[in-house]
């Protein structure tokens, strides 16, 4: 073919191409349902300028939302088809999603289309600069699978009706740009009865009433935001307002709560007012948002949302549904404050794609604890509790198959949903402690100032925040923040050290390896211990190198130590086991270390010890049996209790169980009745259930049901109840199914409904578990809370062989799941039904299933996350346990 020919083909190729597809830079990509990446960065090229004016219409008992949108934004360059988010599609049980009477630039718009969850809005219709598109919607509200929920209080017969809309389920309530790097700025104008409150990111402009009839409201214009930060929440609220904020917070309960909720005011309202000053002193910004209003929802999915300006919280994490302990005081403290850093981190500053949203989520835990360790010096050390609630969580998943990089790619927002987990709420903020200690604080709070100031109102990534290090640390940074971000799994350190004939150390190495295997290495800076019995300790700050070994030269030549710790004070992230001799020791002389710091890194250490099967299990325990006592943190001492539970219940044999039950109930009913604080013996008295499995266990919980025992400064309240009698449910214990029959009766708030339904999936019996779990897939009323509260009772570790037929099924679930459910809710699943088995045949089926079934890769890790616990229960079961095959 001549040359002339040829370009003359291919350049008719090219031509018939782009009229066929578009061009890239002027056309939108191709839709798919969810919004796409390529959507999402397209559409950030060129749309700005968005404002959205809702009107909305909340009804009592009304299963639709009504409302009408005027959405304006701004079209950079050619006009082409306009693309707006609306996922139409009905979820199993709820009505119709549908939009009408669109109108663009003042002309009815009867050629837009809805297809693949898009409203698409012909070019022809549209003009270069501002477009203004009007449409009338209506979405559902339910009970459960709604980004609308609607909770009715059976106590008062209230309504309340809140949204969530997070990661991108605005679409499914009004049509939108649903992606968080085309923030908009809103404007709310609702239609509600006159006896209902209303409550959303900014003031009341103005309120209007006529009559018997519904009120209006008109909320002020916001600041920008990303559309899942907008919310309304609205009903006949109980309110309280802090007259010494500078923000005007105002606390919105339902009414039923009131008066619980006036008991915990001034303890709610100081810490909300202490966390706002403390963070705007700490990123020298001011709030950025016109208020700050609390709202406690009753059953809300989550711990809390940050939606700006109006922050969501769930009820009994600020109201406590038991006594509270220190552990308790901690949680509701650090959920607070991760809420209200999110107002800067998250809200005014926001990732650009949610491939980043452990930057926002990471960023909000870490800061909690500065901010407890600033605001609650009277709780201990703050970085303490930080290791004990936080890490934990974090390496059960980091040591996993299923576990992920910090920066997680999500191709579509579709699946943003598999981002949330430990990974991004437990690594990445274990992380970032790890960072301030290798650029050192100042110059950390220093990049986290310039990050914010130069993303005001706008969007960032982890690659700004990476610039902003270097420029305050004088680094290059590239290596180390890829190694931390996009490499998943973690390091095992090892330290090796021997000792001369002197008794000096004659050499010292520390060794890096990836606990997956994957040849990963980590830019670690470490604090080392030398500890000495009569001596004071040796400490030495090492950075560890990229070759797999560091030697420190520095400690060669010192006296031999008693025991070696190579992660003082925890600012490193990994596994950090002791090598044989110091364990040896730590095991003989654990109650003689005086740092309660140390003391709790080091149950930690051995805890890992049982877990990487290098440690019996029952030595473990007894270990614990001879210590726990001398412990006066409740959150260590809940801590320890928690892991003997683990050891007793999972790995131990049967035979090893009944053998240690009546001196492990012994001590911790001991404990429970004299322990030094009434926190602690509220702790052990939660241990207590989960241990007690003798006769006389069991009718010990049955006489402080009955109130003929009484655990002292304890007051007994319906959770509490309900909780012993699942436990003795969880035992088959005879009298259990009259004495929850009896409770239930006497009980009737809406709180004891849910105690209830949960307690009853614990009775073990075949038919009661088939009816949960066909409730489970089928019962569309069935709101999510009550499945969560539910799920842990119906998987009992002593019922294990009546749910093992489901451990299938329930598998099998996961892609609707995942399609339908919440954030967390696989989890949740996950954990329930795979952590509520301990055989090798549980785990065969697990396994077959993941051979057998071509899952998406999201959900394939996540079932090895899950299974992850399994395994090892398999595996230290067979090298520990007396029965090796027991159940």
């Amino acid at each position: 073919m001549p040359l002339r020919l040829l370009l003359t083909t291919f350049v008719s190729m090219l031509i018939s191409t782009s009229l066929l597809y578009g061009n890239e830079q002027t056309l939108p990509p191709r839709l798919e349902p969810g919004v796409s990446r390529e959507l999402a960065r397209w559409r950030a090229a060129h749309y700005s300028n968005v404002r959205y004016k809702l009107g909305i219409e909340l009804a009592p008992n009304a299963e639709q939302m009504r409302g009408t949108a005027e959405i304006r934004v701004t079209l950079n360059g050619e006009a082409s088809d306009l693309i707006l988010d609306w996922r139409d599609t009905p979820r199993e049980g709820q009505p119709q999603r549908r939009v009408w009477d669109i109108e663009v630039n003042g002309q009815a718009a009867n050629d837009a289309q809805v297809a693949n969850e898009h409203l698409r809005i012909p070019k022809a219709r549209l003009v270069k600069g501002e477009n203004i598109v009007r449409l009338k919607f209506e979405s559902p509200v339910s009970a459960s699978g709604s980004a609308i929920t609607r909770y009715r209080d059976r106590e008062d017969n209230r309504e309340y009706i809140y949204t969530l809309f997070v990661p991108s389920d605005a679409s499914t309530a009004f049509p939108c740009f649903d992606q968080p790097d085309l923030k908009a700025r809103f404007t709310l104008d609702v239609t509600a009865p006159q006896t209902w409150k209303v409550v959303s990111n900014t003031n009341v402009k103005s309120e209007t009433i006529n009559g018997a009839a519904p009120k209006f409201i008109r909320f002020r214009e916001t600041e920008p935001l990303s559309t899942y930060q907008f919310a309304f929440a609205a009903g006949e609220f109980a309110e309280f307002k802090d007259s010494t904020s500078p923000q005007g917070t105002r606390i919105f309960v339902r009414q039923s709560k009131s008066e619980r909720m006036k008991k915990e005011l001034d303890e709610v309202f100081r810490l909300n007012r202490e966390a706002l000053k403390f963070f705007a002193s700490y990123f020298d910004y001011k709030f950025p948002f016109s208020k700050y209003d609390l709202v406690v929802v009753p059953e809300f999915a989550y711990g809390g949302m940050e939606h700006a300006g109006a922050t969501f919280l769930r009820e009994e994490s600020i109201l406590f549904p038991s006594d509270p302990t220190a552990n308790d005081l901690l949680a509701r403290a650090e959920l607070m404050f991760h809420e209200a850093a999110h107002q800067w981190f998250g809200d005014l500053v926001t990732m650009r794609w949610f491939d980043d949203l452990w930057l926002k989520e990471g960023f909000a835990t870490f800061m909690a604890y500065k901010a407890i360790e600033a605001i609650m010096p009277e709780r201990g050390n703050a970085w303490k509790a930080f290791y004990q609630r936080t890490k934990p969580s974090a390496y059960l998943t980091d040591v996993t198959k299923g576990t992920t990089p910090i920066y997680q790619q999500i191709p579509n927002l579709s699946a943003a949903k598999s981002a949330y987990g430990n990974i991004v709420y437990r690594k990445a903020p274990s992380m970032l402690r790890q960072a301030e200690f290798f650029l050192e604080p100042q110059r950390f709070q220093r990049a986290v100032q310039i990050l914010l100031k130069e993303h005001a109102y706008s969007n960032a990534e982890w690659s700004d925040f990476v610039r902003a290090f270097e420029r305050t640390s004088g680094k290059k940074l590239d290596s180390w923040a890829d190694a931390w971000v996009k490499r998943r799994g973690m390091a095992d350190v090892r330290v090796r050290w021997t000792a001369d004939a002197q008794n000096r150390i004659d050499s010292f190495a520390l060794e890096q390896q990836d606990v997956l295997g994957e040849g990963g290495r980590w830019p670690l800076r470490l604090r080392l211990l030398l500890a000495y019995r009569d001596a004071p300790p040796q400490t030495l700050t090492v950075t560890l190198n990229s070759t797999g070994q560091t030697l420190v030269k520095e400690f060669v030549g010192r006296p031999r130590p008693d025991y070696v710790f190579a992660n003082y004070e925890d600012y490193g992230y990994g596994r950090f086991l002791l090598d044989d001799r110091s364990r040896a020791y730590v095991l003989a002389h654990l109650n003689e270390v005086k740092d309660d710091f140390l003391r709790a890194l080091l149950w930690g250490s051995l805890w890992d010890s049982v877990r990487e099967a290098e440690l019996a299990p029952a030595d473990y325990i007894e270990l614990a049996l001879r210590h726990v006592a001398g412990e006066q943190d409740e959150v260590t001492t809940q801590s320890i209790l928690a892991r003997m539970a683990t050891a007793f219940n999972r790995y131990l044999s049967d035979a090893q169980r009944e053998a240690l039950a009546p001196r492990l109930e012994e001590m911790i009913a001991s404990r429970m009745m004299n322990a030094e604080s009434a926190g602690l013996r509220i702790t052990y008295f939660r241990a207590f259930q989960s241990v007690a499995t003798t006769d006389a266990g069991r009718t010990q919980l049955k006489k402080i049901l009955k109130g003929e025992m009484f655990v002292p400064n304890l007051t007994l309240r319906s959770r509490d109840r309900f909780d012993i009698i699942t436990a003795l449910l969880a035992q088959d214990d005879r009298d259990a199914p009259a004495l929850l029959e009896a409770q239930a009766s006497a009980d009737t708030t809406d709180d004891a409904r849910r105690y209830h339904f949960a307690a009853r999936a614990a009775t073990p019996d075949a038919v009661n578990k088939k009816k949960y779990f066909v409730a489970y897939l089928n019962d569309t009323k069935l709101a999510e809370s009550w499945i969560e509260a539910s799920v842990n009772p119906f998987n009992s570790l002593r019922q294990s062989n009546l749910t093992l037929p489901y451990l299938d099924a329930a598998l099998r679930e996961l892609p609707k799941l995942k399609r339908t459910r919440k954030i967390f809710f696989v989890n949740n699943w996950l954990a329930a039904f795979i952590g509520g088995q301990r055989s090798a045949e549980a785990l065969a089926i697990v396994q077959k299933f993941l051979s057998e079934n071509s899952l998406d890769p999201d959900l394939r890790l996540k079932v090895l996350e899950a299974v992850d616990g399994l395994e090892r229960t398999v595996r230290i079961r067979s090298k520990y346990a007396n029965e090796g095959g027991a159940n």
